[in-house]
């Protein structure tokens, strides 16, 4: 079966005022190739740069933190002043050069920041301080923020997307999911305040939209803001679904041009009704079928999505305008290639076991399915 076969996926899609060459979109995912200060590095250019060269439209990198606070990960890159520009141009320059949309998500770790190790000994931000279960052996209590930490939180995202636009990037995805400090705040679970900041639905909505609101005023009217949805908590009590669809008018009538809707939490998934959810084909799909139904933007859906029938299928029904892959292109960067020319059996399929990559992620060292030569050459110092 040749390429005509996907014909969904290799179509154009406008996103407000740029065109992508597909529909194939390198979703999120941490792979932690900054240097020890949060600087871009070399491989880490290389990484995303061959993801374009391998034919996606869209490039969004894994989480940059805002902020040194909101760092989560080792070696994770911080977009917090002007040191990070020289870095962050080369990383938007090589990506725009291969083809592609570069993006930059941007995020505040909130109570999951990190070391973990040293999770005690650092102030962990969240709107209330309600215990958590960090790990599964492990429950421990953020400390709420003060007035003045939130203004600070909501600067630290707008000078963050100002510095990606003056990189050269194309636009940013605010990460407003997965239990980090904006999903937090819409949390009626996590999110437990009594001021103007917490309490009904409104004013659980004011510091997300603050967020929004300060990233487009110190960026042009060019720049792409996207948002990264927590679709649905899986949590009794928690934000659901629902509510995902009475956010989305208010998120596109601030200039957000995508929604990628992913559930869950890393607290939630650990929850019996959710294990194994992210290890499920196409996990997301029917929570970007629903956001799609009410959004006047592109949505992208993601979640297993690696089989590109199943990709294509999901294009076909009209369920999403495009598709998210993360470990996929992961493993296999020239999966957009191989699909076009169709050659499915030559694909390189990811084992998919999220425990093992987190723990691989959280000591620093590289995921051993790695299929890039420039890992294999032993850059960053770890072997194979």
């Amino acid at each position: 079966m040749n390429g005509s076969s996907f014909s969904e996926l290799f179509k154009p899609m406008d996103i407000a005022n740029r065109t992508t060459r597909n529909r194939i979109v390198l979703a999120p995912m941490s792979v932690c190739y900054g240097d020890e200060a949060g600087m871009v590095t070399r491989p880490e250019i290389e990484h995303y740069a061959r993801r374009a060269e391998g034919g996606a439209g869209v490039i969004i990198t894994e989480n940059f933190a805002v902020s040194a606070a909101g760092r989560q990960m080792p070696r994770q890159t911080i977009v917090e002043d002007r040191r990070s520009l020289p870095g962050l141009r080369d990383l938007a320059s090589e990506i725009r050069q291969k083809g592609a949309l570069a993006i930059v998500q941007i995020v505040h770790a909130g109570r999951y920041a990190g070391p973990w190790h040293e999770y005690e000994k650092r102030r962990r931000l969240a709107p209330s301080a309600v215990p958590f279960e960090l790990s599964a052996d492990r429950i421990v209590t953020p400390h709420e923020m003060t007035s003045g930490e939130i203004e600070e939180s909501i600067d630290a995202f707008g000078s963050a997307a100002e510095l990606c636009e003056e990189a050269g990037f194309d636009g940013v995805d605010i990460h407003g999911g997965q239990g980090f400090l904006i999903s937090s705040f819409l949390s009626p679970r996590m999110n437990q305040r009594t001021d103007e900041w917490g309490g009904g639905y409104e004013n659980r909505l004011r510091f997300p939209l603050a967020v929004v609101r300060e990233v487009v005023r110190r960026t042009s009217a060019g720049f792409l803001v996207g948002w990264h949805m927590m679709s649905d908590e899986l949590a009794p009590g928690g934000w659901s679904i629902k509510d995902s669809l009475r956010l989305v008018p208010h998120l596109t009538a601030e200039r957000i041009a995508f929604i990628v809707p992913t559930p869950a939490t890393f607290e939630t998934l650990r929850m019996p009704a959710n294990l194994g959810l992210y290890g499920k084909r196409m996990y997301s799909v029917s929570d970007a079928a629903a956001v799609k139904a009410v959004s006047d933007v592109p949505v992208i859906a993601n979640g297993r999505l690696g089989d590109p029938y199943d990709a294509e299928r999901v294009l076909n029904e009209g369920v999403a305008d495009a598709i998210g892959l993360a470990r996929p292109l992961f493993v296999d960067p020239d999966w957009p290639t191989k699909v076009a020319a169709g050659n499915i059996p030559g694909i390189r399929h990811c084992p998919c076991d999220p425990p093992t990559c987190l723990r691989t992620q959280l000591t620093g060292a590289l995921c051993d399915h790695w299929p890039n030569p420039v890992i294999e050459q032993g850059y960053l110092g770890y072997g194979m």
